[in-house]
């Protein structure tokens, strides 16, 4: 509603509802292709008015080591993240990201009220995880990011490696999207060894079709919002 008043300043939430604010341009947490993968330096939480007034990747990117991704073709995902309190409810951000006219979906692509983000990616034809190679050549980083004492590390336990894998995987996601969550409820079909996965509650497959494939989910209070081409 109009207003006269020369003190009123538009929320966040009115600018997205009068196409002032592109979803396009809400912070970006990270890109992954097959060259590497970025996250944002300013993360968990980046500057939304920053990024949505000025988006610039190129500054707020950063190349990480640590996380691996593989798909196939010349791939590309971006995870967009935004607080849920600029949005009248979940479905009007799924129609503003991609309206119901527009969606196309497969048959196999279903919602899940949880999934771990691991199993999320696979979605997308993607296998991510943390880079243990780079970990075992860089051993300090793993006490760092635990933050505690885990060496020497015993290489020939397959169980306790793949745990250790697991939990430096489900430190970098919380680092990057935050922890406010009730990580120790696994979904029924998570396998994780470590006691915690990472957990994306009501994701949606909105847009599935050739290729191109567009999802939303929720994480604590914020919305994250997935796009994927190859």
């Amino acid at each position: 509603m109009a207003t006269t008043d020369p003190n009123y300043t538009m929320s966040i939430k009115e600018k997205f509802e009068r196409d002032i604010y592109s979803l396009r341009h809400i912070p970006r947490i990270l890109h992954m292709d097959a060259p590497g993968i970025f996250i944002n330096k300013n993360g968990p939480y980046p500057d939304e008015i920053e990024s949505l007034e000025d988006m610039d990747w190129e500054k707020d990117k950063l190349l990480t080591p640590k996380l691996k991704a593989t798909s196939y073709g010349d791939w590309e995902c971006t995870i967009g993240m935004i607080n849920i309190k600029h949005f009248e409810n979940r479905e009007k951000l799924d129609d503003m990201f991609i309206d119901k006219s527009e969606r196309t979906i497969f048959d196999t692509c279903s919602d899940f009220q949880r999934i771990s983000i691991e199993n999320a990616m696979k979605l997308f034809d993607i296998e991510f995880s943390c880079d243990m190679n780079w970990y075992l050549n860089n051993q300090s980083a793993i006490e760092e990011d635990l933050q505690r004492q885990v060496l020497p590390l015993d290489l020939n336990n397959d169980y306790l490696m793949k745990k250790l894998e697991q939990e430096l995987f489900y430190k970098q996601m919380c680092n990057l999207f935050g922890e406010i969550e009730d990580d120790n409820n696994k979904p029924q079909d998570d396998d994780t060894i470590y006691e915690k996965c990472f957990i994306l509650k009501d994701f949606h497959m909105l847009y599935s079709y050739g290729n191109y494939k567009f999802a939303s989910a929720q994480r604590g209070n914020y919305y994250l919002l997935f796009r994927f081409v190859n």
